[in-house]
């Protein structure tokens, strides 16, 4: 009976097992030092940490990989909803000032340099679905999905050019179409993707 118990316990203690501790690691955002950690077995290792990243690591010259980097500017996005995102590099103060629409390079930063960054414009409940309902319809003209698999779709021109087409949509559209960022008239691009919506604008 003794064994036939331990025998049936067995996959219960290995549920049981504790969670390996993470890696920490250090990065520079916004011209500041940051403490960073991470899991160095999940699968975002083998899919984005690049070769060139490990090959630094090793040798000291480089710390966080750039996927840890962006998700914690991020978290609110899977790595699949990350895709159309980069860093940004400040070389003046030599660290991320933050991220940007665009391919990156084997360090994750955006390859075409640019003045441009990206934030989160709201919260608002189901506007990104709204916006991705027009991409859809083909309600407001420009907008388009991404075609990296992200789910994401984008609109670029003038913020009140676009303001007004998300206004013409009503409900939780129209409350992003009030975004202070939008109403300036700037050239922008906005996003919608993973249930967020951002705008990519000209850096203060």
């Amino acid at each position: 009976m003794r064994i036939l118990l331990a025998v049936l316990a067995l996959p219960f203690l290995s549920t049981m097992a504790p969670a390996a501790e993470p890696t920490i690691c250090n990065t520079r955002i916004n011209g500041k030092d940051v403490i960073l950690g991470y899991d160095r077995e999940e699968a975002g290792m083998v899919a984005d940490y690049s070769r060139r990243e490990r090959l630094a690591a090793r040798i000291g010259q480089h710390d966080c990989p750039s996927y840890v980097v962006l998700r914690s500017l991020t978290p609110e996005l899977s790595d699949d909803q990350r895709q159309p995102f980069c860093l940004r590099h400040d070389a003046q103060t030599d660290s991320v000032a933050g991220y940007d629409l665009g391919e990156r390079d084997a360090w994750g930063r955006c390859k075409v340099a640019s003045a441009t960054l990206c934030n989160r414009v709201n919260q608002v409940s189901g506007g990104a679905a709204a916006i991705g309902s027009a991409a859809a319809r083909k309600s407001v003209q420009g907008l388009r999905a991404l075609p990296d698999g992200s789910g994401a779709v984008i609109v670029s021109g003038t913020g009140s050019a676009i303001s007004g087409a998300l206004a013409s949509l009503g409900g939780a559209a129209a409350a992003v179409a009030a975004s202070p960022v939008l109403l300036t008239g700037a050239a922008v691009s906005v996003v919608a993707v993973g249930g967020t919506v951002y705008a990519c604008h000209k850096a203060d």
